[in-house]
């Protein structure tokens, strides 16, 4: 009988072993440039022809490769980054499987030029789906050139489902980014279509790597911070909670300079955020982590871009604690960004006609409007009505004398002088019974009442939690709640976890739950409210969350619950009292669910408004 098993032809292997490494032009883009900073190359130069799918040339100025490398180099598993098992555990290069050429030139036309220093000339080697020629002896510079042609001419299937042009580019400028940003002293130079699309000179740190592939903008606002426990380093620059954006675009995460993703860490980075940014905004940050090679497995996908690690706890709580320690010192209160005035030839009263936007210019009208809050309403009340607002809302405060706010101070309460901080510095007013206006040092800052509410009875909540040790209501008649059978057994399977809480909660028969007790910080709700609250949050978030967040889940969702609400009205004592517990924790500066308490302009951007200054 026939045997059914048989060994794959070389090219047959290279051919399935090409579909995984080789996905499109910036795959082979970033094989070639993995091989050429391997081979120590300083200067690289990439010419593309639509979009790296009819040429990607990379020449680079690296070791290069003698005769007897060069008729190797396309052979499966021939590599020199390697050469044992045990070299597997502690990879320290970028690549080191031998994949990479032989899976390239299986679905191409590829031709590599190299010649080492010490040789007087090189060697030309030219492959064409998968079949090889011998090396031959040929001129060239110091180093390698690899010239890949006509990607997937021979299987038409993989080339139907490349992008246009612009878009198959557009992957090769991105894995170009993603292997140049942690190599400052590394400059390239890309053509496409004979045009100059790129040109990268060497830098003195990341944070100059990042301004010269994302530019200036980005870059200056940018943190750095740095943390270590043992053989494990981190290096970043991370983006203030100001600078949020909607995408994960700007996210870049380097394990011993290899590009990696790994979900685990960018949740650490997330988490370190948790309550200072909106849950849907996405952080700006690039990291670099250092470690032994040896406690990391990188051998996990031909890509090599997700990685395992030994201890993973340990580098989750690096990055965690490092991160969130950086943005707690220097967050403060979030800018209220007017909308800028047009300017220039384009404005009114000019007579010359403005000229056409630059594509440039465009992406970055659309990234400001991306990443810009809503717009202030156009139209204003008239200042009389606005004046004659503020003054009945002041007298009904039992604010001190209720008069014109546009005469002196009399609409605003002067705050004494023994509580001043720096974020204050004199006078507030409630504005529509939802916003506290302050005067500070450099200007205004206009309070959230409900976010700063909320942050307060989260930290209380929390901090009863963690001691057992806060003031509880006790009911002198518990109060009956009657429920259904599946919310009833929902919270009955927690009510252990959130007694410490201050919630004596007990099943009272049937469907029925008695409420003995509640925290005193939750008494402006009635104990059946609570109750059906409770219901709510363990209702969206019990069965995602692990027992340990679910508590802080299920204090914010109380917190928001029994904080005062947009249009209640506040007294002057409760207004100075959360004042001054603002200014004893200055850290809380969102609501738990990640929106600012307070914003700030400064007496420029006023003075800017009213056109004061030139």
């Amino acid at each position: 009988m026939a045997s059914l098993i048989k060994v794959l032809p070389v090219e047959v292997a290279n051919r399935i072993a090409a579909g995984e490494v080789v996905e499109r032009p910036a795959s082979v883009v970033k094989e070639l440039l993995e091989n050429a900073l391997d081979a120590g190359a300083r200067n690289l130069n990439l010419d593309l022809e639509e979009g790296g799918v009819r040429l990607v040339r990379l020449s680079d100025d690296g070791v290069g490769m003698s005769r007897d490398d060069l008729a190797l180099c396309t052979l499966s598993h021939a590599t020199s980054k390697i050469g044992s098992v045990d070299d597997l555990f502690r990879v320290a290069s970028f690549g080191f499987r031998g994949e990479a050429l032989p899976s390239i030139a299986s679905v191409s036309e590829t031709t590599v030029l190299s010649r080492q220093k010490n040789d007087e000339i090189g060697a030309r080697l030219v492959c064409r789906g998968g079949e090889f020629e011998e090396p031959v002896p040929a001129g060239g510079p110091v180093g390698t050139t690899v010239e890949v042609r006509n990607l997937f001419f021979n299987v038409p299937a993989r080339r139907k489902f490349l992008k246009r042009t612009r878009t198959e580019l557009s992957h090769c400028l991105e894995a170009v980014t993603r292997l140049l940003l942690p190599e400052p002293g590394v400059s390239i130079r890309i053509t496409h279509d004979g045009r100059r699309v790129l040109e990268v000179g060497p830098d003195e740190n990341l944070r100059d790597r990042v301004r010269t592939f994302f530019g200036k903008k980005l870059a200056e606002p940018l943190l750095e911070t740095e943390g270590r426990e043992g053989d494990l380093a981190l290096e970043a620059l991370i983006g203030p909670p100001s600078e949020v954006r909607t995408t994960s675009r700007h996210q870049y995460l380097y394990l011993n300079g290899r590009f990696v993703r790994d979900r685990s860490l960018s949740f650490a980075v997330r988490d370190a955020y948790r309550g200072l940014v909106m849950p849907k905004d996405q952080p700006v940050f690039f990291l670099h982590l250092s470690m032994d090679p040896s406690g990391v497995d990188v051998n996990v996908h031909p890509t090599k871009t997700e990685v395992r690690f030994r201890d993973k706890d340990r580098v989750f709580s690096l990055v965690r604690s490092t991160v969130r320690r950086c943005i707690i010192d220097v967050a403060g209160d979030r800018p209220l960004r007017f909308k800028e005035q047009q300017t220039g030839a384009g404005s009114a009263g000019s007579s010359a006609p403005a000229s056409p936007p630059t594509r440039q210019q465009l992406l970055s009208d659309l990234e400001k409007e991306l990443d810009a809050p809503a717009a202030v309403p156009a139209a204003l009340p008239p200042m009389a009505d606005f004046s004659s607002q503020v003054a009945e809302m002041a007298a009904d405060r039992g604010l001190v004398g209720a008069g014109n706010p546009c005469r002196g101070h009399g609409a605003v309460r002067p705050v004494p002088e023994t509580e001043l901080d720096a974020g204050v510095s004199g006078r507030f007013v409630q504005v529509h019974r939802s916003y506290i206006v302050l005067e500070s040092p450099e200007g205004l800052r206009i309070v959230d009442q409900h976010a700063l509410h909320e942050r307060r009875i989260y930290e209380d909540l929390l901090r009863r939690f963690d001691s057992s040790d806060g003031e509880d209501q006790r009911l002198l008649v518990p109060e009956v709640v009657d429920l259904g059978a599946a919310d009833q057994a929902l919270l009955l399977s927690k009510v252990e976890d959130l007694r410490p809480l201050g919630l004596e909660i007990e099943p009272f028969g049937g469907t029925s739950v008695c409420v003995h007790a509640v925290p005193m910080v939750l008494s402006r709700i009635s104990p059946a409210d609570l109750v059906q609250d409770l219901i709510e949050v363990l209702r969206e978030d019990a069965a995602r969350l692990r027992a340990e967040d679910l508590v802080k889940e299920t204090v914010a969702g109380l917190a928001c619950r029994a904080a005062v609400k947009f249009n209640d009205p506040l007294s002057s004592d409760e207004i100075e009292d959360l004042l001054r517990w603002s200014r004893e924790n200055p850290e809380a500066r969102n609501c738990p669910h990640g929106r600012p308490v307070a914003v700030s302009v400064t007496l420029r951007e006023l003075e800017n408004q009213f056109q004061r200054k030139k």
